[in-house]
């Protein structure tokens, strides 16, 4: 764990694999992360409608899904890490204020979501 989910609109921007290795390096150096755990995906929609429908406007929302057990703390470090690398990332769009970002935190109770990782 975790798994990453980047979802964006498909009018978007970005060097995925870049992306996601700088955030799983700043998620490793919490401790509360190891690297054979992460996973990361992208999930595009060209279906959207953003505020008042304006073509130009996009969206990214970084989804982490974690094993439910670490402190609130740990949560909140996760989202910081997310929202300021996607601020990184996405600063000319942010200027131009076209863009709206976010993240989410989603917990998985042991023992009813499981897992099995053959990459050992």
């Amino acid at each position: 764990m975790p798994h990453i989910t980047l979802e964006t609109s498909t009018n978007l921007q970005l060097d995925h694999q870049a992306f996601f290795k700088q955030l799983a390096e700043q998620l490793i150096e919490t401790g509360h992360a190891k690297p054979l755990g992460i996973k990361c995906r992208v999930v595009e929609s060209d279906q959207y409608y953003i505020a008042d429908g304006n073509p130009n406007y996009k969206m990214v929302n970084l989804l982490f899904r974690l094993r439910e057990g670490r402190p609130k703390e740990v949560l909140i470090k996760f989202s910081e890490i997310g929202m300021s690398l996607m601020e990184k990332y996405f600063e000319d769009d942010i200027k131009s204020k076209t863009i709206i970002l976010s993240t989410e935190i989603k917990e998985l109770i042991k023992g009813q979501d499981l897992t099995k990782n053959a990459i050992r």
